[in-house]
């Protein structure tokens, strides 16, 4: 009972429980709107399976469940559980702290044996993009993979997002992602932020703005707020995606609010801004963008969605 208990609580939070939850172990599983290869989300039932906790590192959600019961638990029984909690905090603190130090160190290696990527890249002649700086192995399981650095808010390279060909994509074990982006160009008047590569080198290539890559919709906020503290002039513009879900558009919006920005979405469900400048395949000076800077009306309101 109290492990379907725990799935509708996982389940009341919007995501997608795993299939199997064992009592006392760590269950890593998909974040929110993720497909089930991902594994963002973590849940952790105890092994006396009155509480537990589960977690979502792309959104930074964290909530602890404690079992429903027939009687009032004893001021003694949920001392006993604010404890366990916090024993298991801690614990888990730490094992995140350890995990993240072996990736940052990883992710140094493996780029500083990694070479630059050409154009010749299977994802990226299907992107229809540049490298812009990205690099992949000459052999073994990374031969012809694209590899993106991530940098954290004092700019120290801490993880590293590896995309296969088919878009497949995946991260170093362990390695922070919140908080963490990388960026195209340099310093420009406009700023823009996106979800992932393919969509920021589209934008890049046909404005010339810098464009600064969250690698998921969760992270566009905690981006957004340090792009603003680094350009504080700046007009920030989140390109957001138009997924069907909404999740795209709504964590779009979210981001502009949290840096006094502005966002644009493309005008087709489940299109990135990657989608829809191959498919209209504009001159730099035709693209969309410009559009939203020209809307001097929507500049007081401090957020302007734009769909063309």
């Amino acid at each position: 009972m109290a492990v379907e208990e725990f799935i509708d609580a996982i389940r009341a939070a919007g995501l997608v429980p795993p299939d199997i939850i064992t009592k006392g172990k760590i269950i890593p599983f998909a974040g929110l709107d993720k497909p089930k290869t991902n594994k963002a989300a973590r849940c952790f039932l105890f092994p006396d399976g009155r509480g537990g906790w589960f977690m979502d590192y792309s959104t930074g959600l964290f909530e602890v469940w404690q079992a429903k019961r027939g009687r009032e638990y004893t001021e003694a029984e949920r001392q006993a559980f604010r404890e366990q909690c916090e024993r298991d905090r801690l614990a888990r603190k730490q094992a995140v702290s350890q995990g993240r130090q072996q990736a940052t160190a990883k992710a140094h290696k493996i780029w500083k044996r990694a070479i630059y990527a050409d154009a010749g890249n299977l994802y990226l002649h299907r992107k229809q993009v540049q490298p812009h700086g990205t690099k992949t192995g000459d052999s073994g399981s990374l031969e012809c993979v694209l590899i993106i650095p991530l940098f954290d808010e004092t700019l120290v390279l801490v993880n590293l997002q590896f995309i296969q060909a088919d878009g497949t994509k995946r991260f170093l074990t362990g390695g922070q992602k919140r908080g963490c982006f990388w960026w195209l160009g340099k310093k420009t008047p406009t700023v823009l932020i996106c979800e992932g590569f393919a969509t920021a080198a589209s934008l890049y290539q046909h404005t010339g703005n810098q464009t600064f890559i969250a690698f998921d919709a969760g992270n566009l906020a905690n981006v957004a707020k340090t792009v603003r503290a680094k350009n504080p002039d700046a007009e920030i513009i989140i390109m957001g995606d138009h997924d069907d879900s909404g999740t795209g558009q709504r964590y779009a919006r979210a981001a502009a609010l949290a840096c006094g920005g502005k966002y644009l979405i493309p005008p087709t469900v489940g299109h990135d801004w990657n989608d829809h400048l191959i498919k209209c395949n504009p001159s730099p000076c035709d693209s969309a963008i410009p559009a939203i800077q020209r809307d001097e009306n929507r500049r007081t309101a401090g957020i302007a969605e734009v769909v063309r």
